[in-house]
């Protein structure tokens, strides 16, 4: 549970090992942000927090285009307390929710749906749809930011299902189209090496060797930065972009020495090994 006095000092001092820990609404704009967001702090009255992203969301709040939500490491909130969520959100990632329902998620963790949901709701604040649904637009949102390839190809790599669908949720969500985001209206490139920045969690020393081999592609390392590193992908097909970011984030982030854990020993797994 969240206490509201502490995430606001902490947005105050813009602290930056409380990013992706919590997320905050503004109700005077409508949108929400990570806690290191440079935009000037809103007043006490107008804040809310929120544990994830989805569920910022599914509040009514919009992501903020100048923090970038979708970039912010994953909350290590429910990770060795609660193995099932871990379970079922790399599940998600791997596309269990674009190929398949919340029933048959539920059905492969061992629990029934009603369960799930209500551990989905208590320990992130929204649903496995909401999840999916946030989950599908931040990666469309970090393909368009960082990468050259056409929105077409971004509509189709992070699970929708149409293009008119993903415009349509684009503007829902930014009040503008896919398009608008673009940088510079950079031109499409479909040769363009595929490069993204994996943000990690506050305080990590992320395990980097040269290259990391995964079922999926391999991924080489282009870039290290404070908080985070950019990596390139090599031999990943669109359809496998999602998983293949969120295995690697995973892995880089395996090695991580924070209290409380940013990851399980099982993150040493996931099919990766060094190249």
């Amino acid at each position: 549970m969240l206490d509201p006095d502490s995430c606001y000092a902490a947005l105050e001092r813009r602290d930056p090992a409380m990013d992706g820990r919590f997320f905050v609404g503004v109700t005077t704009t409508g949108i929400y942000c990570r806690p290191v967001c440079p935009a000037r702090t809103p007043a006490r009255s107008h804040a809310r927090f929120y544990p994830g992203a989805a569920a910022a969301q599914a509040a009514g709040f919009r992501p903020c285009l100048r923090c970038r939500p979708e970039t912010a490491p994953d909350s290590p909130a429910w990770v060795g307390t609660r193995a099932s969520i871990d379970r079922a959100l790399r599940l998600i990632d791997e596309g269990a929710l674009a190929e398949g329902s919340v029933v048959d998620l539920a059905d492969r963790l061992g629990m029934t749906d009603r369960h799930l949901r209500r551990l989905f709701e208590r320990h992130l604040g929204a649903g496995p749809l909401a999840i999916e649904a946030t989950r599908r637009l931040n990666l469309a949102k970090q393909l368009i930011h960082d990468t050259a390839l056409s929105l077409t190809d971004i509509a189709f790599a992070a699970g929708f299902g149409s293009v008119r669908r993903f415009n349509e949720v684009f503007l829902s969500a930014f009040d503008r189209p896919p398009s608008a985001l673009r940088r510079g209206g950079a031109p499409a490139d479909p040769v363009a090496p595929i490069t993204v920045l994996l943000a990690l969690p506050p305080g990590a020393t992320p395990v980097v060797p040269g290259t990391l081999a995964l079922d999926q592609g391999t991924v080489t390392l282009v870039e290290r930065r404070v908080g985070s590193v950019r990596v390139a992908l090599h031999g990943v097909a669109l359809a496998d972009l999602g998983r293949t970011i969120a295995a690697a984030k995973r892995a880089l982030a395996a090695g991580c020495p924070t209290s409380p854990p940013c990851a399980t020993t099982s993150d040493a797994g996931n099919g990766l090994r060094s190249g």
